[in-house]
């Protein structure tokens, strides 16, 4: 597939495209034609202090980051690059964070006509089994609590990247015609963004946990459980309160909560 010519990311744009509720909880709205990382970004900024919700997104990043310390490619092709920062509890953020931001960027690209999509636990969007985005949960804790929630989400990869990447992805522009508009959309999944971590900081999991098996790309699968002592092959069966993985190995059901292990699909 070749490459399409994509619309520059504008700050005003996307600033234009927010509800003026939303844009009163801004303390910051960046955009960068290059950075390393856009969590990077903002943990920088968070030595400064930030009162409201930080947001910054990128053209490109050169140093961008997965779940586990992998390599996020980041190529200027008119992905979306997008981080946000605000203030959380400690046990929220690791109660199932990841899982309601997921909910919310699958709802997002749904009523932009994308269809299909699943979350694969605890932060994989998927479809068919080709990552389409990831979202990366980051916290660390000092005079405040802070946390980072990085998006990165495909748009339009150059055909090269489809085979440099080491597992099957995929894009928008494979799955929508005409492509949404990209700024339009990066404030739409600002947005929900921040009333999904509006809803999350009150109620955790609840409102999401009855609506994990319409989205859940592990339901029922046969899974291997990857760690650095090896691995195991086990029956994913949803999750928990708390947002942990269920599974089932030898007719014993067991939990993880460890999202630094990794998750395969067994077959």
């Amino acid at each position: 597939m070749s490459l399409s010519p994509y619309v520059a990311l504008d700050e005003k744009i996307i600033r234009a495209a927010l509800n003026p509720e939303i844009i009163s909880q801004l303390d910051s709205l960046q955009v960068f034609s290059e950075v390393t990382s856009t969590n990077d970004i903002l943990w920088q900024k968070a030595q400064t202090d930030i009162s409201g919700t930080a947001v910054c997104l990128a053209e490109m990043q050169t140093a961008g980051r997965g779940r586990r310390g992998g390599q996020w490619v980041s190529p200027a092709s008119g992905n979306i690059y997008l981080s946000l920062m605000r203030s959380l509890n400690i046990e929220a953020v690791r109660n199932g964070l990841s899982i309601a931001i997921g909910i919310a960027l699958i709802n997002t690209l749904r009523a932009e006509g994308v269809e299909g999509l699943q979350l694969k636990w605890p932060n994989d969007v998927l479809y068919k089994r080709r990552k389409l985005a990831g979202i990366l949960v980051e916290s660390r804790y000092g005079s405040q609590n802070y946390v980072t929630i990085g998006i990165g989400l495909n748009l339009s990869l150059p055909d090269n990247l489809h085979t440099a990447i080491p597992q099957p992805v995929i894009s928008l522009e494979q799955l929508c015609d005409p492509l949404p508009c990209r700024n339009r959309l990066a404030a739409k999944i600002i947005q929900n963004m921040i009333e999904t971590l509006e809803l999350f900081s009150h109620r955790g999991l609840s409102d999401f946990l009855p609506l994990w098996p319409q989205y859940d790309a592990l339901h029922n699968q046969a899974i291997n459980i990857i760690s650095e002592n090896g691995q195991f092959t086990a029956l994913a069966c949803g999750i928990n309160e708390q947002g942990e993985l269920r599974y089932m190995r030898d007719q014993q059901v067991a939990y993880l909560s460890n999202s630094h292990l990794s998750i395969r699909f067994a077959s």
